[in-house]
């Protein structure tokens, strides 16, 4: 069986992120608003062309795939199960979540697992890339995207942006309970 590889802890990770990071003023709005509201921090991965952020209090480790076992007869969204730590880990298809097509067999080779808790549930999705970690006051947390489709919207808190780029927040509730 391969061995699972693990990345460093998230706050090993976020706190070197956040010391090499230089974000700017327009990251948090007018100056001194990150002191006087609160403030989110979010993982930040890719899937495909798309951006996604998940709030880092949900986000338990990042880790490349091991073996992970299919379940026959189980919903499309799932990949399979995966030893991880001795407990037993579902792994989700995100993309297959969200609407899009399923990843195929060969679905895991050079991807990462984001593995979310919330609600005493947790579960792994597949990543093609993990970014990094944002920032933001909760005020400068945008809503969701009107454009989207009411049943993908529903999978989502809101967006948030920085550098010019837009990323999904995704809903740990909803994620975890397609």
């Amino acid at each position: 069986m391969p061995s699972q590889i693990e990345f460093p802890s998230l706050d090993e990770s976020r706190e070197g992120l956040l010391r090499e990071a230089s974000l700017g003023a327009d990251a948090f709005g007018p100056a001194g608003e990150e002191e006087t509201g609160s403030v989110r921090s979010f993982l930040v991965f890719t899937l495909g062309a798309e951006w996604y952020a998940a709030d880092l209090a949900h986000v338990r480790r990042v880790l490349r795939p091991a073996s992970i076992a299919r379940v026959s007869g189980a919903a499309p969204e799932v990949v399979g199960l995966m030893n991880c730590h001795g407990e037993v880990l579902c792994v989700l298809d995100l993309q297959r979540i969200l609407g899009g097509a399923a990843a195929g067999e060969a679905a895991t080779e050079g991807r990462l697992i984001v593995v979310l808790h919330y609600g005493g549930k947790e579960a792994g999705f597949l990543a093609d890339t993990v970014e990094d970690v944002w920032e933001h006051p909760a005020s400068a947390i945008l809503p969701v995207l009107e454009s989207l489709d009411p049943s993908r919207a529903r999978l989502f808190e809101g967006t948030v942006a920085c550098a010019g780029r837009f990323a999904g927040v995704l809903s740990p509730s909803m994620c975890l309970n397609p």
